[in-house]
């Protein structure tokens, strides 16, 4: 890639500078991989001792901060052009900053997990290179960039099972299964609101070399194979109350999906960005109710509902106050369409 366009610089007090890494580590999507880890936990071993919930739960969400921080560093002077307020090309956050802290939380990932156990290690490895492999390349070729985004779920849900119970019992493919393919879904749903980046920059995404129809079906059949491999994982359960309850909490998951892609499908033939990212809120929204009734299956429903409601109430709230300027900026109003292409280098990251 080419030196690309210079960089803004501006100056701004602390309170600016803790603002910029609040936004670089999208709180909206913060809590939901840390429930991933200890749904993980939870359906991996009985009774875990605290500080491997904590391990379980902080080690996952530590690599996810430092994954958006080295995500908006690939994406440096692509966000110069295309979104100028946001916070590493408006100055706010110097480029450097960003990269040292991306770099730290995976090396505080590598330090923790080596203090678990091996199984944990080799999974925070392939974690972190499919990191910065989607963030670098993998992004621009479609659905596979979709795929090894989608694996940072289950290889979360492996690392809190590995944290307490290595090595990982068969019995959780399901739930591997169910993750991977909801987190893919979930990515390419994220696609359809940077078409016209995309096709500018020449990034073969889904929507951008099949069509939108064509990522919206896929979309939908991703969400639904992880439905299946839930309710599946599910049955399997040996305790029949947990089971009853954690299929019961199935529902408003997909009820919440059901609305996202009722309105994908009638915008199917012409995406305005408002509609993609409300869509993919509400899959935010959802996934984090998804992680916590996985938890309720190997907790109980009561740690799991004073998990989630919290979790859900910040993301809710945080996504309100936080998501819209941050993708389109500070008028906080989102573009009645897929938006004019403009020349870009390449296109924002987001694991979210």
């Amino acid at each position: 890639m080419g030196r690309g366009p210079p960089m803004v610089t501006a100056t701004a007090g602390r309170p600016g500078v803790l603002r910029a890494h609040v936004q670089t580590w999208r709180p909206y999507t913060l809590w939901y991989i840390g429930l991933v880890g200890l749904a993980g936990a939870g359906l991996g071993g009985d009774r875990p001792s605290w500080w491997r919930l904590l391990a379980s739960w902080a080690t996952p969400t530590i690599g996810w901060i430092g994954g958006h921080y080295l995500s908006d560093w690939f994406d440096r002077r692509l966000d110069a052009v295309s979104k100028p307020h946001r916070p590493i090309p408006s100055g706010v956050l110097p480029a450097t900053t960003a990269l040292v802290c991306g770099i730290a939380c995976l090396v505080t990932v590598g330090t923790l997990s080596a203090a678990a156990s091996w199984p944990t290690v080799a999974v925070a490895v392939l974690a972190a290179a499919a990191i910065v492999a989607y963030g670098r390349r993998l992004k621009a070729h479609g659905l596979a960039g979709n795929l090894v985004r989608g694996a940072l779920g289950a290889l979360t849900l492996l690392y809190g099972a590995a944290v307490v119970a290595p090595p990982v019992h068969w019995s959780l493919l399901p739930f591997v299964v169910a993750f991977w393919a909801h987190d893919t879904s979930s990515n390419l749903v994220g696609t359809l609101r940077d078409i016209a980046g995309d096709r500018a920059g020449g990034y073969r995404t889904v929507p951008v070399r099949h069509g939108t129809p064509a990522a919206v079906h896929t979309a939908l059949g991703m969400y639904a194979v992880a439905l299946a491999a839930a309710v599946l994982g599910g049955y399997a359960t040996d305790d029949p109350s947990r089971r009853t309850a954690y299929l019961i909490a199935l529902v408003p998951a997909a009820g919440l999906a059901g609305v996202a892609f009722r309105s994908l499908l009638r915008h199917r033939d012409r995406m305005p960005m408002a509609v993609a990212l409300r869509a993919h809120e509400l899959l935010v929204l959802e996934r984090v109710w998804l992680a916590a009734t996985v938890v309720g299956l190997g907790f109980g429903l009561l740690p799991a509902a004073l998990l989630a409601v919290p979790a859900l109430a910040v993301t809710w709230w945080t996504q309100r106050h936080l998501r819209t300027g941050y993708e389109f900026g500070p008028s906080r109003a989102a573009p009645d369409t897929a938006g004019s292409p403009v020349p870009l280098p390449r296109r924002t990251s987001d694991l979210g």
